[in-house]
């Protein structure tokens, strides 16, 4: 998990009867949703979770290898088709991964699609399954679970994948870096939409947190520097040794010259937070943890901080605390339904509104939290709330986003699930990972990506069919291209001259094509072509051996 500190106590907005949260049982209550329901689809690699071995009917001789290539998703249901959902009791061993034979270096765990209707929003989904580690990375996926793009492991932990506005055109951005006890120490990176790393963002004197990355209209960046300081002055003894000082800082992104700097120390006292202090020798006491920041309609900034269970208002000339919203020392009167704890992603929408990924902790159940604000009496009030019919207890993470339709996505977290909602709460998409697969966040948004790289192409063995034919099956895939409706095989003597054989339509992130050719073939070739039947790119030649 990224929110590794668990508390010992419990904000009265979260545990009004003061019962003490222990680490012990904090993570013990944090079960994991599991997308149980295994495919035997031909094309997808099953890790079996149960055990037993796979089975697959045997194919006729020179049929394309099945199993291990990726021709399709996992199977989803059509539009409007509603898949029953709910939690697993207990999380079974990690689920199946998605393997392709053109790209065996990309194993992205496989998404199941549990509701999809037509009320749905479109755009692609942004993840980072399993924040990064082991053989993950940043991830798209459609709306049918099949995979748009993956960054290749880089053996580190990514968080944060969004697109960003760079130099004028859309880019994909995301963090990556070390984690220490849920805070992170890293850079963002920014590639373009070739996927070409146009940009990155690295800090003097301590690494870029994970949580936070918002890029203004202005051109500037906003994110956090966590960094071990002494405790202020005044703090109630015994007062630890170091606490964690989350800064925030705002940047010119083109220069990276720093235009604000704003220290939790200075103004958050650490009588505010729901946490234990950390065992002698167990590091800065992370009092804070400050995980998202917007920007106010009145250009003031919103600092969410987990584990004070509070959403700071903060002056950006001055850097004072305007009000507090929540937590021991909230400004404001907290109406009925408005308490929230442990919170992520607190953002302003257009409309006034303010909207918050309210994790609570376990028992109680995650919620996507909407509430009204008035500043000038001082009130809060509860305007509505988005969670699984089912429920879901939430560890740490997660977030909320309004969609440009109306609709609300929420990723939740610790819980490898992403649910969409109408306006008014009913559920048009509902998707989740294999158990222990969480995502810091999950976005919807719209992406065209066309690769710098070429497509790629791998092929099965020749066969024989008659003495002047072989057939051939060519393993086709572009990752992160989004315009490629159809492949074009390729075929000749050399790798000079080859020429046009068949055409068939895209049908997944990895396509089949099998065809009889000349036995005279010995090199081939696959070309990615657009809905116009327009040329965007060609794989290199693969010599074609026989069998």
């Amino acid at each position: 998990m990224l929110d590794r500190q668990a508390s010992t106590d419990g904000p009265p907005a979260t545990d009004p009867g003061g019962r003490r949260i222990t680490r012990r049982s904090l993570l013990a209550s944090a079960g994991l949703i599991a997308g149980t329901a295994v495919a035997t689809a031909a094309g997808i690699d099953i890790v079996r979770p149960f055990g037993g071995e796979s089975t697959h009917p045997t194919p006729p001789p020179g049929s394309p290898t099945r199993g291990t290539a990726l021709a399709s998703p996992l199977p989803s249901p059509p539009a409007d088709t509603a898949v029953p959902t709910g939690p697993t009791p207990s999380p079974p061993p990690p689920g199946p991964r998605l393997t392709f034979r053109s790209r065996p270096d990309l194993k992205p765990p496989a998404m199941l699609i549990r509701t999809r209707s037509a009320e749905a929003s479109s755009g692609l989904l942004l993840l980072t399954p399993n924040n990064g580690e082991a053989a993950d990375g940043p991830t798209i996926y459609d709306e049918t679970g099949d995979l748009v793009w993956m960054h290749p492991d880089s053996g580190l932990h990514a968080t944060n994948l969004q697109v960003i506005e760079h130099q004028g055109a859309p880019a994909l951005c995301w963090w990556e870096g070390k984690v220490n006890a849920g805070i992170g120490d890293g850079d963002y990176v920014v590639v373009d939409a070739s996927y070409k790393e146009i940009h990155r963002v690295t800090t003097a004197g301590g690494g870029a947190d994970l949580h936070e990355f918002l890029v203004t209209p202005e051109g500037t960046a906003l994110y956090f520097v966590d960094k071990a300081a002494p405790p202020p002055p005044g703090s109630a003894s015994p007062a630890p040794e170091q606490i964690l000082d989350c800064a925030l800082v705002e940047i010119d992104l083109a220069s990276g010259r720093r235009l604000f700097e704003w220290h939790s120390v200075d103004q958050i006292a650490i009588d505010e937070t729901y946490i234990d202090p950390p065992q002698a020798g167990g590091g800065a006491y992370d009092y804070v943890h400050a995980n998202s920041i917007d920007v106010d309609h009145d250009g003031t900034l919103l600092v969410s901080a987990r584990n004070t269970s509070a959403v700071y208002k903060i002056d950006r000339q001055t850097g004072r605390v305007v009000w507090r919203l929540g937590g021991r020392k909230s400004d404001f009167q907290m109406g009925d339904q408005t308490a929230f704890g442990w919170q992520h992603d607190v953002r302003r929408q257009v409309d006034g509104t303010i909207t918050i990924f309210d994790d609570q902790q376990p028992p109680k159940l995650g919620r996507g939290l909407v509430l009204e604000l008035d500043e000038v009496a001082m009130t809060a009030t509860f305007v509505r709330s988005y969670a699984r019919p089912e429920g879901l207890e939430i560890s740490s993470q997660g977030n909320m986003q309004v969609l440009d339709n109306g609709n609300v996505l929420v990723g939740w977290g610790s819980q490898p699930v992403l649910t969409e909602f109408t306006s008014d709460g009913r559920v048009v998409f509902d998707a989740s990972l294999p158990a222990g697969k969480q995502s810091y966040r999950d976005l919807r948004v719209a992406w065209s990506g066309r690769p710098s790289e070429p497509p790629a192409l791998a092929l099965d063995r020749v066969v024989e069919v008659t003495g002047s034919q072989h057939r051939i099956n060519a393993y086709a895939s572009w990752n992160g291209a989004t315009e490629v409706r159809s492949w074009r095989l390729l075929a000749g003597a050399d790798a000079d001259t080859l020429e046009a054989v068949t055409e068939i339509p895209r049908t997944g992130f990895e396509t089949v094509i099998s065809e009889v050719v000349d036995a005279a073939v010995t090199f081939v070739a696959v070309a990615a072509l657009d809905a116009a039947r327009t040329v965007l790119g060609t794989s290199d030649p693969v010599a074609a051996t026989t069998a």
